[in-house]
Formats: C-alpha cells, sequence, structure tokens
C-alpha cells in the first residue's frame, strides 16, 4: 500500500480499538446484549488484519484470541435465551438452563476483561496497530492482501462443497471453517475497498452468506444444547421432539447455502 493509504488504514484500525473498549466497558453492565454483540466484532476486524499480515505470534494477537472467546460464550448463549419461546414447561426449563449458564459465562467475560483489559494494554495495541502492523502494510499491495483473503475463504468454500450429505460431523466442521473465513474476507473487503476498485457487489454476497452460515451456526448450537440437556423422565419424549425438529431444520438450513 502506498503511505497515504496505510495511515489511512491504521486511522480506521485504531478507530476499530477504540470503539471496542466502549462496547467493552458498556457491556460490563450487561443492559444490553448487543454491546457483547459489537466488542466481538471489533475484535474479529482487529484479529483479520493481524492475521493478514503474520503477526499471530504477537502478544497483542493473543490477548484478542482470549477476549475473543469470553465474549463469544456470552454472545452464544444471548442469542439462544432471544430466540427460546417458553409456551410448555420443558421450554421454560430450558430458558432456565440457559440463563444459568449464561450467568456463567458474564461472570467469566468480567474476569478476563479485569484481568486483560488496562492502560498498558491500550497503549501497547496502538503501539502495533501504528507501528509494526503500519510497517508491514506499507510493503504488501493492496490486491495481495485480497487475493490472499480470497483465496482462504475459495479452499474453505471448495472443502464444504465437497462434503458428502451424509458426512454430519465433517459437513458441520468445514462449515464452521468456511464461517471463519467468510469472515475474515468480508472484514478484509469491507477494509481495503476504498483503495481498489473492489465492487461493493462483492460485500453485499458476503453479507448474505455470512448471515446464512450464522443461522446455521445458531441452529446447530441450539441442537447440540438440547441433545445435552438434562429432562425429568416425563419430558424425554418433548425433548426428543424438539431435537428432531432442529435436526430437521439444520439439515434444510444446511441444503439451502449458496454461495451466489
Amino acid at each position: 500500500m502506498n503511505h497515504r493509504d496505510a495511515e489511512n488504514l491504521t486511522f480506521e484500525l485504531l478507530e476499530t480499538w477504540s470503539t471496542f473498549n466502549h462496547y467493552a466497558e458498556e457491556a460490563q453492565t450487561f443492559k444490553n446484549p448487543e454491546d457483547v454483540h459489537q466488542a466481538r466484532i471489533r475484535l474479529r476486524k482487529l484479529i483479520t488484519f493481524a492475521k493478514l499480515v503474520d503477526q499471530t505470534e504477537e502478544p497483542i494477537y493473543l490477548i484478542w484470541k482470549r477476549l475473543m472467546a469470553a465474549f463469544g460464550q456470552v454472545r452464544d448463549l444471548d442469542v439462544q435465551l432471544s430466540q427460546q419461546g417458553v409456551t410448555s414447561p420443558i421450554e421454560q426449563l430450558f430458558a432456565e438452563h440457559l440463563a444459568l449458564q449464561l450467568q456463567g459465562k458474564r461472570a467469566t467475560l468480567l474476569e478476563t476483561m479485569h484481568l486483560l483489559i488496562s492502560d498498558e494494554l491500550d497503549r501497547s495495541v496502538r503501539r502495533f496497530l501504528a507501528g509494526r502492523l503500519t510497517k508491514q502494510l506499507k510493503r504488501i499491495d493492496e490486491k495481495d492482501l485480497l487475493q490472499t483473503a480470497e483465496k482462504r475463504f475459495d479452499k474453505k468454500k471448495l472443502h464444504y462443497e465437497k462434503v458428502q450429505h451424509k458426512e454430519g460431523k465433517k459437513r458441520i466442521q468445514m462449515m464452521h471453517e468456511l464461517r471463519l473465513e467468510t469472515k475474515f474476507y468480508r472484514y478484509t473487503v469491507e477494509y481495503l475497498r476504498p483503495y481498489t476498485d473492489f465492487p461493493k457487489s462483492s460485500v453485499d454476497r458476503l453479507k448474505r452468506i455470512q448471515t446464512q452460515l450464522g443461522d446455521i451456526n445458531d441452529t446447530y448450537n441450539r441442537l447440540e444444547r438440547w441433545r445435552l440437556f438434562s429432562v425429568p423422565d416425563d419430558q424425554l419424549a418433548q425433548q426428543q421432539k424438539e431435537i428432531t425438529r432442529l435436526e430437521k431444520k439444520l439439515s434444510k438450513l444446511l441444503d439451502q447455502l449458496s454461495f451466489d
């Protein structure tokens, strides 16, 4: 990238870090689940660029990954609870089960943030973004960065398409990997598109694919939680009914996944 473009991109990434800190602070009250979600998105974007320029051994990158895991566990349960209707005794039990798990994951997130987020971390991140990362960006052409992200996405897409429908566990594994690479590609494109002639339609396409994969992932997580949920003997039939419903929904969503 030329000097000006690299500096502009660095400014955008610094803003991303500042916005993460805002949402992370708000998230500590747990008044609005969207705060956790938005903080996690900012972390994912920062992690994307650290990967793009091969800075995954940096202590800051490892801290981002630890924070991402803690935010992710809370976010997953927030989504599950928000989608959980309560129209039967077993659904009430399941909702209470999720709420109890969420309480524990929130405590873990608070502990992780208090341990890792500090003024020293803020200074270190800013030095990293404005220093080593910027220097790396100046050595690499924007199109090469986009090609790297595109190749990673295409590789995972090909692996997913080759998996047979009957290979349930492998199909889910490939779906998870493809979902991560879709985010990686999307955020790369969104940040670099102003410096290239990359079409906006490509961003819209990646958003659609990411939404589909998100629905699949949420359904799979829900199914796994129902499978592990311990219920009284007199409600085993209702549990199995819900598991069967989710299995059918998951299979349908996987079949409907489109890359067009």
